[in-house]
């Protein structure tokens, strides 16, 4: 390939050498993109020397560029041929225009022959004169395989556009503002029930489907896109059968030489979609009202999800990304890795663990949560991810204290109550003191009915105290041993018990206990026990009187 080269005469011997390393290095990508291209490429020079010739030419004549440089034609082309490649690159000289030759043959190193176009270029050098002419050729023969390639590609293609869960169509807008579709796929009987050849005839179905709240919009979207060029895209609503659906529209614009604009796009039925995101914006409102703790995590542990309660817990702003916390975070105690190990463990065998924690908000005393760990698997039943739901349960905790202690000062007081009434110290004469025992005894009225019994006796000055069973349903070992007690304690204040309601199957159970009542005066009823009592301390007193004579 010919160059000419002006070299400046103050250049310097190393400048020169630099630059011609630098051309030839430029000659060098030159043809290495010439031989990347299949139609044949041949340069000539004056008289139709070739004086460079592409890959593809030297594969054709089977001749390689040392064999091709300068000569006319190869010696197994037919005379005339050549005779009238000569004549054409003549005229190019002479007329210094470009020559199409629409069909001519070119022999093949084999002897085959093929029709070939080929259209002729001047090349001119600095100074505008011709010094050579480029041919490039086109292999007509290659055209009827490439047409039926075409045709494959083109059915091939129909098949595809056929199986796009959509609406594949050409959009046109002709300058006077009149639409129509040039092309309208099958999956127009999916989105508008429509057959392609329905929407193609009328154009009007489309937009009138349009929702009338929509079609401003969605007219304006188009006219946008014809004016700027820009893609055009569009979400709306369309009602089709009576029913409401839900459309998502993109397609990119060119304009024709006439002026009109054409649309290449696809139109999606979005309805479920729609109908998801919709129900995923109800769940985000609950979420986002409730006090409750919601959050979200992957299986290592990062966050992906935090409700407002959990960003509050946190203190995190609504705009910080969850990604940037863990586990850790909401459980900040190294005490309770193992803790928080073995819950996730738990729920990843088990689907979920529930019970009362506490978690430690960024400020503040922990908080007692009833707590409930998730974990969600995927289609191939694999762990996939963790959701933890976390109810405050301070105020019930509070409340359940408060109900605690005042159960607790009921029961005290009814306790004492019963206590009171049921240990009533009666005097009955001026020595002689009664108390009816009533109900079950326990320790603390045991202790209760000792003291009593004491105290009475030692302020009354009694000198015999009567003790009542006839009320005490059972009478075990507590209860004997709670009499004998007595008994002993109210002689070291100078005083004897009687102890009166004894009944037969008492008194046989007392005996099969093993229990000895000897040193205790005892009475069937609590008639006689008073009776004895005054008869003895009336026989007291006048024995003391005699003595006083």
């Amino acid at each position: 390939m010919g160059t000419d080269v002006y070299v400046d005469r103050d250049e310097t011997t190393s400048d020169l050498q630099q630059k011609i390393i630098a051309l030839r290095a430029q000659l060098s990508i030159y043809e290495q993109i010439l031989d990347t291209i299949p139609d044949l490429i041949l340069y000539k020079g004056p008289g139709s020397h070739i004086r460079y010739a592409n890959r593809a030419f030297r594969e054709y004549y089977g001749m390689n560029e040392q064999q091709l440089q300068d000569v006319i034609d190869a010696e197994f082309n037919q005379p005339s041929y050549t005779e009238q490649y000569v004549r054409d690159d003549a005229q190019v000289f002479e007329t210094g225009q470009p020559l199409l030759v629409s069909s001519e043959p070119v022999t093949r190193h084999n002897g085959e022959v093929h029709l070939f176009s080929t259209i002729k270029h001047p090349i001119r050098n600095q100074t505008g004169e011709i010094v050579g002419t480029v041919g490039i050729s086109h292999d007509l023969s290659s055209d009827v395989a490439a047409s039926a390639a075409l045709t494959e590609n083109e059915a091939r293609l129909q098949r595809i556009i056929g199986n796009v869960p959509g609406m594949v169509y050409q959009f046109l807008l002709e300058p006077d503002h009149t639409m129509h579709f040039p092309f309208v796929s099958t999956g127009s009987r999916d989105i508008y029930g429509l057959e392609p050849e329905a929407i193609m005839r009328d154009a009007s179905v489309v937009t009138e489907a349009v929702n009338p709240s929509d079609r401003i919009r969605f007219q304006e979207a188009i006219m946008e896109s014809a004016r700027t060029l820009e893609p055009w895209r569009w979400e709306g609503r369309v009602y089709i059968d009576g029913q409401e659906n839900w459309l998502q529209g993109a397609s990119r614009p060119t304009r024709l030489i006439n002026g009109a604009i054409l649309w290449d796009g696809l139109l999606l039925n979005i309805t479920e979609q729609k109908q998801a995101e919709a129900l995923l914006g109800r769940f985000d409102t609950i979420l986002s009202s409730t006090n409750d703790i919601v959050a979200i995590a992957d299986l290592s542990g990062k966050m992906q999800y935090l409700n407002p309660a959990a960003r509050r817990l946190l203190a995190i702003e609504p705009t910080d990304a969850a990604n940037q916390l863990t586990w850790h975070d909401l459980h900040p105690d190294k005490s309770e890795q193992k803790w928080l190990a073995q819950t996730l463990h738990h729920a990843q065998v088990h689907g979920s663990w529930m019970g009362e924690h506490e978690l430690k908000p960024a400020h503040g005393q922990r908080l007692p949560v009833m707590y409930q760990m998730l974990c969600h698997y995927d289609v191939d039943q694999q762990p996939s991810f963790f959701s933890v739901i976390a109810h405050d349960i301070s105020d019930q905790k509070q409340a359940e204290a408060e109900r605690q202690r005042l159960h607790e000062e009921i029961i005290r007081t009814q306790q004492q109550a019963l206590i009171e009434l049921s240990t009533p110290l009666i005097p009955i004469a001026d020595t002689v003191v009664l108390l009816p025992l009533v109900g079950s005894v326990d320790t603390a009225r045991a202790q209760q009915f000792m003291e009593t019994l004491l105290e009475g006796v030692h302020i009354n000055k009694a000198q015999i105290a009567i003790v009542d069973v006839t009320g005490v349903p059972v009478m075990d070992t507590q209860v004997a041993g709670l009499l004998i007690r007595a008994a002993n304690s109210v002689q070291l204040l100078g005083a004897r018990v009687i102890i009166t309601g004894i009944r037969p199957e008492l008194a046989q159970t007392l005996v099969t206990l093993g229990i000895d009542f000897r040193s205790i005066m005892t009475h069937s009823s609590l008639q006689q026990g008073i009776t004895y009592a005054i008869n003895v301390t009336r026989g007291q007193q006048l024995n003391v009187r005699h003595r006083g004579n």
